[in-house]
């Protein structure tokens, strides 16, 4: 094989690379993790998606994240990795040192060492590769520097492999047709929707449609890579700014606050008062008033809820209570409300409403304009089909669930 055939391959350096990014999540903690400059790693990730005519890693809320084809090349990258650390730790038993086989070995070194082996001589090797024979002599001493032992014994007729040699000749016919067939199984690929659909999610909202409607793109669409994480609108509305997450869902405020964000309306709800199945209130309670001294769960400042939450008692010209615990999910709140005399102010669409926990019960106080709206929140800009097929199961799962 000769030099230039190796130039359609990932470099062994660029699947370090790879593999240490989606590691450590950033090319900053990558640079750090191979003791290598950041611009290096930049350099090699961006002539590995040359090379390939791929975009391996996006950019996501935890850091890097791998796109649909990057989990192909990552694939790839981690058997061939993994087959040389394999390889390093069954020969650091013969070394008196440590190896470095896992942070320089490339396939030149792996290529000129098994064309000596095959041939039995360094100059014989020169010439079917078309280097000279100080570049394989020097290319073999680099590698016993990797591996801490001599790796030919010479003969008087050419140069006998000795054990080391002959296990890295062999890797390298066992991790070459891998990294090879690389360009083949990504061309391969299924014409289908593929990439990353990263949702946010509000506190409180939607933990029962998104599950639903992310396991039917699950299984029309398999390439996709689904993700679903939960935020304050703050932190997810500039996430989705930055294009770190493709939408978020939640109660819609009066208005996104950047310019660049559009809502859409899914679901009417409505906002209600929930206590213990057999909390007294139910029985003493005929208006708000004869709720202020009661203990509330209710969600953080600056949500939609503990807005509404304050223009109750407002509304009764009465401070809301100062006595309130702040929950961030809606599990954890109803559950809460079960095993304590709390009161919750929570909303429910029209079918939660009704298949409300048996131990809960909605306090009977009728309450100024509780209606709400459930929406998804999204870029002008960023708009792609995977959006477009998650927004559709949205309104199917919705009206499949109402009906």
């Amino acid at each position: 094989m000769k030099h230039d055939h190796l130039s359609t391959l990932l470099t062994l350096k660029q699947c370090r690379v790879i593999n240490a990014i989606m590691r450590k999540g950033s090319e900053q903690n990558a640079s750090l993790a191979l003791n290598l400059s950041q611009s290096s790693v930049s350099r090699a990730l961006a002539q590995a998606e040359q090379t390939l005519q791929v975009s391996i890693f996006s950019r996501g809320w935890s850091g890097a994240e791998l796109t649909a084809d990057g989990e192909v090349v990552l694939a790839t990258c981690t058997s061939i990795l993994n087959a040389i650390a394999d390889l390093e730790r069954s020969l650091q038993d013969m070394a008196h040192s440590a190896l470095t086989l896992k942070n320089h070995l490339e396939w030149r070194h792996l290529m000129v060492l098994e064309a000596v082996c095959r041939l039995g001589s360094a100059s014989v090797a020169a010439e079917a590769l078309g280097i000279t024979q100080p570049a394989v002599s020097k290319t073999l001493k680099e590698v016993e520097n990797m591996v801490r032992q001599p790796l030919f014994e010479r003969m008087r007729h050419g140069l006998l492999p000795l054990s080391a040699a002959k296990q890295l000749a062999a890797l390298f016919l066992r991790t070459l047709p891998i990294a090879q067939s690389l360009q083949q199984t990504l061309q391969s690929q299924p014409n289908e929707l593929s990439g990353r659909l990263s949702v946010g999610m509000l506190s409180f909202s939607c933990q029962d449609i998104v599950p639903i409607a992310f396991a039917s793109i699950f299984k029309q669409h398999p390439r996709i890579r689904l993700q679903a994480m939960q935020g304050p609108y703050h932190m997810l509305a500039n996430a989705l700014v930055q294009g770190e997450i493709d939408c978020f869902l939640g109660l819609l405020r009066t208005g996104p606050i950047h310019p660049d964000l559009i809502e859409i309306p899914l679901l009417h709800a409505q906002y209600a008062l929930i206590a213990r199945a057999d909390h007294p209130i139910h029985h003493k309670a005929t208006s708000l008033k004869d709720l202020t001294d009661e203990r509330w769960i209710v969600a953080r400042h600056g949500t939609p809820i503990r807005e509404y939450f304050e223009t109750l008692f407002h509304s009764i010209d009465n401070k809301p209570p100062i006595q309130a615990i702040e929950m961030l999910t809606f599990a954890s709140s109803e559950e809460l409300v079960i095993h304590s005399d709390a009161i919750a102010l929570l909303f429910y669409d029209d079918w939660n409403i009704t298949q409300l926990n048996p131990r809960l019960k909605q306090v009977p106080i009728k309450q100024p304009k509780p209606d709400c709206t459930i929406g998804i929140t999204l870029h002008r800009d960023h708009q792609s089909p995977i959006i477009e097929n998650f927004i559709a199961e949205l309104k199917g799962t919705i009206k499949a669930k109402l009906a």
